[in-house]
């Protein structure tokens, strides 16, 4: 059977599931590593943030070279709207070293990033697949995101649904998708879409 092309198919077909199988249990295993809810920012290795009343969303990265630079000014892209920075403060963890990090800082203002050349953070908080982004509101851990490949639009709504509830949440997204649609199509036009 293993030697006719459809014993070999059935094998391959069977080897792909019980690879699925073992990946699987293997990250359920892995999630059972998170921090538990509560767990203080402090605690990850992430201090020195600028003080305020704001939730945070931590979101580790990997390094910066070849398509993650890009994920990483994604990030940067998504903390520059003035909804989003008057709602959240955005903390970017970047397995890279300091000189690094600094460059990236120099070009993003208004978005925290913290170095982890090292992946002490990443460890602390059980980063096994990046980019994953955690939330904490009082500088307790509120929120964890469970599944990779998310966008960036799903993270910043569970996210905001944990630490604000469902409704301010909604609101919060539709107030900065107005905010998209004035810088888009110019005030004129977005007030047209209010009725005015």
């Amino acid at each position: 059977m293993r030697t006719t092309p459809e014993g070999q198919r059935w094998l391959a077909s069977w080897q792909v599931r019980w690879d699925a199988e073992l990946s699987q249990k293997r990250f359920h295993e892995a999630l059972k590593n998170d921090p538990p809810l509560g767990f203080p920012l402090e605690e990850a290795g992430i201090n020195n943030l600028p003080e305020g009343e704001k939730p945070i969303l931590v979101v580790v990265l990997g390094r910066c070279e070849g398509c993650n630079e890009r994920v990483v000014f994604e990030w940067v892209e998504m903390g520059k709207w003035e909804t989003l920075r008057k709602a959240v403060q955005f903390v970017l963890v970047l397995q890279e070293e300091e000189r690094k990090v600094e460059e990236i800082r120099r070009k993003a203002k208004g978005i925290v990033f913290v170095s982890d050349e090292r992946r002490e953070i990443a460890r602390r908080l059980n980063a096994f697949f990046v980019p994953r982004s955690y939330g904490f509101d009082g500088g307790k851990l509120v929120w964890v995101q469970k599944e990779p490949n998310l966008d960036k639009f799903s993270i910043l709504e569970r996210f905001l649904e944990a630490t604000e509830g469902q409704e301010k949440a909604h609101s919060l997204i539709n107030e900065w998708s107005r905010e998209m649609r004035e810088k888009e199509w110019g005030k004129s036009l977005a007030g047209l879409e209010k009725g005015g």
